[in-house]
């Protein structure tokens, strides 16, 4: 079972040190797990991150590098390797980014549900709420039986933040202390005026997502299907909450904030070759890795697997990552490169002027060697520091040039289009759901109590 929460910090998450219970569920599953304390997403957006997990490649080689970029055919995903070992495959999103015609995820899976139809607070965009979602993948799960791989991707605690009772009144902060400035539109709430508000909502947000992965959870023990099952949680990215002047929101930058991302997995309690696994691993470790680990679960191995993405069994049993430190990207004014992993901060952009229109480096660039193309980065404290960041930048080298360097020949769909005034609201009214229910789910349905 692979399960993303969208937007999620790990450090709003209580099994990573924060204050608030914000997530028993998820902790609870930790306390059966391993919890990757230093996991990092290879892009701060949804549908590039989750192409990311779905393929174990980084964004340059699968392509989808935006929203609304439709995952190439030719790029084999966790659902089709799974499907194609004779598991049934069922995929329930909670967003609109997530809808097979503009991310391409519904590949390999014989259920694709992505029927979203409630309009966010402030923008035209549609979503569900976490227990419908969670629902419908219980519905299906139940009928469907244990020889399954089940995502479940859930849009909470993805701004507007409005969480459900009991939730918003458990989690609310005191409206006082510094003002809320500079938040995006979207994110804008009536009455709602102070930073402390904002956060209260989120981790309302939070922990209502957490109660429906709870249920989930709570479903394999009761058919006594948990010990057996792989069990990986996530999130796609982080939240900025003032980091870099950046309030509530993602996308725009390799910071912490937004690339520093929880990752629990429950490996089956079979025997496994190898020690066991640490409660804790410390290793620094990129999303890239969970598509080897979860089909190494399961027996399966990759016979094209990714030089970037490892199989987290031994990390989890403490030995080191034996790949490149994980990276993260954003293509701004430049194209921005964080590296994770280092005593220091290891942070790189290359100017426009040197990068194609496709984020490549341009003919007449710099050479391609790692740190050369290196136009700019932070200034170093010292010379310590300074050394820190030259070992890190070697240790990355061949990552970075191909991320430059790398020209796909499969040509990646862009479906922006959609982001057009009115367009989401005229393609959900030409559009039936796509998986409508069955009597038998519909029975599930009754017998949980969601449905007369």
């Amino acid at each position: 079972m692979l399960i993303i929460v969208d937007t999620l910090r790990a450090d709003h998450v209580t099994c990573y040190g924060y204050a608030r219970p914000t997530t028993p569920s998820i902790c609870r599953l930790a306390s059966d797990g391993v919890t990757f304390e230093r996991a990092y997403t290879p892009r701060t957006a949804t549908t590039p991150a989750i192409a990311s997990v779905f393929t174990g490649w980084y964004p340059h080689r699968h392509g989808v590098r935006h929203l609304y970029q439709v995952l190439p055919a030719a790029m084999q995903t966790l659902a089709e390797r799974f499907h194609d070992a004779g598991y049934k495959t069922g995929g329930f999103v909670s967003s609109f980014v997530m809808v097979r015609d503009f991310s391409g995820f519904d590949q390999g899976f014989d259920v694709y549900d992505d029927f979203v139809t409630t309009r966010e607070a402030s923008r035209e965009n549609f979503e569900r709420s976490a227990r419908d979602t969670v629902d419908r993948a219980l519905a299906w799960l139940r009928q469907t039986g244990p020889h399954a791989f089940l995502f479940v991707h859930l849009i909470e605690p993805h701004g507007p933040y409005t969480p459900p009772a009991p939730f918003a009144e458990r989690f609310a902060l005191p409206a006082d202390g510094q003002l809320a400035t500079d938040v995006p539109d979207y994110q804008q709430l009536p009455d709602v005026r102070f930073v402390s508000e904002y956060v209260g909502r989120y981790d309302g947000e939070i922990a209502s997502a957490d109660h429906e992965i709870g249920r989930l959870l709570e479903t394999l023990r009761t058919l006594r299907w948990y010990d057996a099952a792989t069990i990986a949680v996530m999130a796609d990215h982080g939240e900025s909450m003032g980091e870099e002047g950046l309030w509530f929101q993602h996308g725009h930058s390799v910071h912490d904030a937004e690339a520093h991302v929880p990752l629990i997995i429950k490996f089956p309690t079979r025997p496994a070759p190898g020690p066991p696994p640490l409660a804790r691993a410390g290793a620094p470790v990129s999303l890239v890795d969970v598509f080897p680990t979860l089909l190494t679960a399961a027996g399966m191995r990759d016979p094209a697997a990714s030089p970037s993405a490892v199989d987290l069994w031994p990390v989890a049993a403490g030995q080191p990552r034996v790949a490149p430190p994980p990276l993260t990207e954003l293509a701004a004014a430049g194209l921005v490169i964080a590296v994770h992993g280092g005593e220091c901060a290891g942070r790189w952009t290359i100017a426009r002027k040197h990068l194609t229109p496709d984020w490549h480096l341009a003919d007449g660039a710099a050479a391609p060697g790692w740190p050369a193309i290196a136009v700019a980065q932070p200034p170093v404290a010292d010379a310590a520091e300074a050394a820190c960041r030259a070992k890190l930048a070697a240790s990355v080298a061949p990552l970075a040039t191909d991320l430059l360097t790398f020209q796909s020949a499969v040509p990646v769909v862009d479906r922006r289009d959609i982001q057009r005034p009115g367009a989401k609201s005229q393609f959900l009214a030409r559009r039936a759901p796509a998986t409508p229910l069955s009597e038998n789910e519909r029975e599930a349905l009754r017998r949980l109590g969601y449905a007369e």
